[in-house]
């Protein structure tokens, strides 16, 4: 079972979106970004995840910056 260290969300309209921090059972930490977004009344709503290990944080930050810049 994987343990919660950190977590964060924020909302967007009528999307959410997840920031977990967890341990996997090898005790190595890794993130899972999650969007949860709400289709209309009476549906379940629609959940989209990415996963990051530790190896692949500073290549996915790094690409982050990059496209917001072309954003801001």
């Amino acid at each position: 079972m994987n343990a919660s260290v950190k977590s964060s969300k924020f909302r967007v309209g009528k999307r959410t979106f997840f920031f977990d921090v967890n341990t996997a059972s090898n005790k190595k930490n890794y993130l899972r970004i999650t969007e949860s977004r709400f289709v209309e009344e009476g549906k379940d709503r629609i959940r989209n995840s990415v996963v990051l290990f530790p190896e692949d944080l500073l290549d996915f930050q790094k690409n982050l910056k990059e496209v917001i810049s072309y954003v801001s």
